[in-house]
């Protein structure tokens, strides 16, 4: 049988032989200029040899990831750093479907091929253990030539700190100040025609529950990063808050001339935080309305799977190869708009991580896409 499995996805694959990668790091080591350079650096920085192998670290990358310089030597930058794409690809970093889009690949293969330094953001999903993480870095790749051989000279930062405050403050105050303004815009209508009083009642009544549903958003999505977010375990009947999901979002400015269609939402219970589940299964239902176009529908269907529970939203269309791999990246927005991208990574930690279920999705033609929660019926 042949083997359908390429080499690569994406980047060369292809490491030195332990003789070639012996001969570079030497290299390195009797330059002592390089090395004091590199020291010198208060920053994460390493020197990769043509095949994106570490032959050097400075002390400063040391000193952040705790390690020794042999636990990062021969390693590529993705496999030190705790990045989840390394094992999907058949040489590691850099070879996986994903990595086409990650910044530092991109910079180091720009940068080996131009002959010039090249800076990039790089969003990278982590793994350790059973908990996922995220960073955002801005890594800068430089090419160097010692004694006839060609490295790269990798810089990494970590701008994950003002990068989340950035994106957050932006998405606070533009969703909080959209919601209080058409707060504002039915008062002054309401004080002008009284024969309207009922109908803008509820529409203001609305707008306040969805002002303060904003706010406990951002403050839970802010405890989940810091681990500080606290879960409540209750008994779930599932038909009942569908019902109300449905309800509540048939009352939003997108869902005009859009359905949500309810499906297969018999006697399910679960045991699990009714807020969380309420927010993870809104972002995915917001998410499919805004990306659905008018006169269409969306789908939201539960089906039992025994000791676990899938829900699944659904919409008609398909998004481009390129949003797909990026769409649980954090401060990634499927909709091109900077400073937001907060619904689907939110669904991803609150899901998986608090909830302790499976937050994944598939998006084709001619099924359009969909996202999907798996949860275990009992919350161990």
């Amino acid at each position: 049988m042949v083997n359908e499995t390429p080499d690569t996805y994406f980047a060369p694959a292809g490491r030195d032989t332990p003789g070639d990668f012996s001969r570079k790091q030497e290299i390195v080591k009797n330059s002592p200029l390089l090395t004091a350079a590199l020291n010198a650096i208060p920053g994460m920085v390493m020197i990769l040899n043509g095949n994106r192998q570490i032959v050097a670290v400075n002390q400063a990358m040391l000193r952040v990831l705790q390690v020794t310089a042999d636990d990062l030597l021969e390693k590529r930058p993705g496999e030190v750093v705790g990045c989840v794409r390394p094992k999907e690809g058949p040489d590691g970093c850099g070879t996986s479907r994903h990595c086409v889009t990650c910044g530092a690949v991109n910079a180091i293969l720009e940068s080996q091929t131009q002959d010039t330094q090249v800076v990039r953001e790089c969003r990278i999903l982590t793994q350790e253990d059973s908990t996922t993480g995220a960073l955002d870095l801005r890594v800068a790749a430089t090419p160097i030539a010692v004694e006839g051989e060609h490295f790269i000279v990798v810089a990494v930062e970590d701008i994950s700190r003002p990068k989340r405050l950035a994106v957050l403050q932006r998405v606070f105050f533009h969703d909080v100040l959209n919601t209080a303004g058409c707060i504002s815009g039915y008062a002054d209508y309401l004080a002008q025609q009284h024969e309207a009083v009922a109908e803008v009642s509820d529409l203001l009544s609305h707008l306040s529950e969805e002002l303060i549903e904003e706010i406990k958003a951002q403050r839970d999505l802010l405890a989940a990063e810091s681990g500080d977010l606290a879960i409540q375990v209750d008994m779930i009947v599932i038909k009942p808050l569908l019902d109300e999901l449905r309800t509540a979002h048939l009352k939003i400015p997108m869902t005009t001339d859009r359905n949500v269609e309810l499906r297969s939402t018999s006697a399910v219970i679960c045991w699990t935080d009714r807020r969380l589940l309420m927010r993870v299964l809104g972002n995915m239902l917001k998410n499919a309305l805004e990306a659905t176009a008018k006169g269409n529908t969306v789908t939201v269907d539960c089906i039992d799977h025994g000791q676990e529970v899938l829900f699944a939203v659904q919409n008609p269309e398909v998004m481009p190869e390129e949003v797909q791999l990026q769409v649980f990246q954090r401060s990634f927005s499927t909709k091109g708009q900077p400073g937001r991208g907060i619904g689907t990574y939110s669904m991803k930690l609150l899901g998986e991580q608090y909830l302790g279920g499976k937050v994944e999705f598939v998006s084709h033609r001619p099924d359009g896409t969909t996202f999907t929660l798996k949860l275990p019926k009992k919350r161990g």
